[in-house]
């Protein structure tokens, strides 16, 4: 139905005029509390439009009373700097910035978090997004219509959770410091065990009335002997974890393979098994020169376990492969297959040594952490290879 405004007093027409306020006022109301109704859960604080020619913004009143102010003193023509004025410092250019890209039309829309003061003084989170709805003939911006949420509750939690994590980093790290300690406290008693438990068993002659006493002895230190191993793998691990924080660095190998030679020197020639460091001086690996000498020493103690005497122990450098070979026992496929999972165990050496199973699969895990590959191959009766693969380009 049409209105005829022509036949109308003045009277009448002021009435409808109040008519239409009282509309569009109650309109703006259930508008406002609709959002407030449908959103509030989300932390949503209703939208905005940004006349850019009269610089004018309308906003649902949420935006700045959830800050702590009256509707009374939210300005009666207000602009976008009622709100910027109270950006955090750190937060002012790069919201700017981010505008600047929108309206530049370097970016797709206005989208953004920041801090902004309440009048009470504390920060709260917002975040706000927006987008170019009218353009001029030229295509300059002439209105932006967008939405803005309160996250602060979100940060919060967030906070907490970042809180929590230090909290449970600092509280492992203490752990594993503590661990790393009694670990290396259990390795003097267990020494001493070793050594008391050889010399018991050297000084009991062999005869049938100690037989027994020898076998006890014997079993002393071969259990002994075990639990050192355990010992040592476990702490070797141990002191990985922060081994890996290191940057890598320049590894001449040569160099680093002598010294876990020396350290096994006294094995070496109680078991008469050669060692034959076949690289060449000035090659170097950029890796993490710790995590390899473990690794290393891993390889050299398995090679010299399953070696019969008079046989060598080999250590080569080509083509970014890095090779400890030995001339031993050998694993069958299925030993291969199973090396690295959970069914492995631990074979006797050729003098009957005996290893906990596990080195080698911390090793390789190790490893994966860093620019390393592990690859095992093997012949029964013809030896073993162990290789790492360096890869340059990471």
């Amino acid at each position: 139905m049409t209105t005829k405004y022509n036949d109308q007093t003045r009277k009448e027409l002021i009435e409808q005029l109040h008519a239409k306020d009282r509309l569009l006022e109650a309109w703006a109301r259930e508008r406002e509390e609709e959002e407030t109704l449908k959103f509030a859960w989300a932390g949503n604080l209703g939208h905005w439009y940004w006349d850019v020619q009269t610089n004018h913004v309308t906003f649902n009143p949420l935006k700045a009373t959830n800050l702590g102010y009256k509707k009374s003193e939210i300005p009666e023509n207000c602009d976008y700097q009622f709100f910027t004025d109270k950006l955090h410092p750190e937060d002012f250019e790069p919201v700017m910035q981010n505008m600047r890209d929108h309206l530049s039309g370097r970016s797709n829309a206005y989208e953004v978090e920041y801090r902004i003061q309440a009048k009470t003084g504390e920060w709260k989170w917002y975040y706000d997004r927006g987008k170019v709805t009218q353009c001029d003939s030229k295509g300059k911006p002439l209105f932006l219509a967008g939405i803005v949420f309160d996250i602060s509750e979100r940060k919060a939690m967030q906070e907490k959770q970042q809180v929590l994590i230090r909290s449970l980093s600092e509280q492992m790290r203490v752990q594993e410091n503590l661990f790393s300690i009694l670990l290396h406290d259990l390795r003097t008693p267990l020494s001493n065990i070793i050594g008391f438990s050889e010399l018991l068993a050297e000084a009991i002659e062999p005869n049938a009335d100690r037989e027994s006493d020898r076998e006890f002895a014997t079993t002393i230190l071969k259990t002994a002997n075990q639990a050192f191993e355990i010992t040592s793998s476990m702490m070797g691990w141990a002191r990985a974890k922060n081994l890996l924080k290191e940057n890598k660095q320049p590894v001449f190998l040569k160099n680093l393979v002598f010294e876990v030679f020396h350290e096994f020197e006294t094995s070496l020639m109680n078991k008469n098994i050669e060692s034959s460091n076949e690289i060449a001086a000035d090659v170097n690996v950029l890796s993490n020169r710790s995590v390899l000498k473990i690794a290393l020493r891993n390889f050299m103690s398995n090679a010299l376990k399953y070696s019969h005497p008079g046989q060598t122990i080999r250590v080569t450098y080509e083509d970014e492969t890095f090779s400890v070979i030995d001339e031993g026992v050998g694993m069958t496929t299925k030993q291969l297959d199973s090396l690295f999972t959970s069914s492995s165990g631990s074979t006797r050496g050729t003098n009957h040594e005996k290893g906990n199973g596990i080195g080698l699969i911390l090793v390789r895990e190790l490893l994966g952490q860093t620019n390393v590959r592990l690859s095992v191959r093997s012949t029964i009766g013809q030896g073993t290879t162990v290789a790492l693969h360096f890869h340059s380009g990471e």
